[in-house]
């Protein structure tokens, strides 16, 4: 029964752990859409690089965050199957869309990384990479 409230308790902390964290997922490798956003004069963007960054904000934020929410949920299901015992087989298959979709984000932010090198000049790209160390 001792290890039973034990157990018990550890689950509970340890979920409790998991949902305290922010967005329930990893810093982002890169963010560098804000610093642009944020740093526009400071890099001297053209009328078309301010257009570009504008249309880029309508559309790629949200399918961001989407992707976002549907790692936190497959997060949250491996979660449950851990605590609850669940099958190994279940828990690993829970796993690997968790892994999935973790890369679909990287390679997201990676792809986001390669709009603003062919968007930005040289120049432009080289000041935001400082800009972005300093935040």
């Amino acid at each position: 029964m001792k290890h039973f409230f034990l157990a018990s308790a550890f689950a509970l902390a340890a979920s409790t752990a998991f949902a305290a964290m922010p967005g329930e997922l990893s810093d982002p490798i890169v963010a560098f859409t804000p610093v642009i956003a944020k740093n526009a004069d400071t890099l001297e963007l053209t009328e078309t690089q301010r257009a570009d960054l504008k249309a880029w904000l309508e559309t790629m934020p949200a399918q961001r965050e989407a992707l976002q929410n549907e790692a936190v949920a497959a997060r949250a299901a491996l979660r449950d199957a851990i605590v609850a015992g669940a099958p190994a087989a279940e828990r690993q298959s829970l796993a690997d869309a968790v892994g999935k979709l973790e890369t679909q984000l990287v390679m997201m932010r990676s792809d986001c990384t390669d709009h603003w090198r062919a968007v930005l000049t040289e120049a432009q790209f080289a000041k935001m990479l400082e800009l972005a160390a300093g935040q």
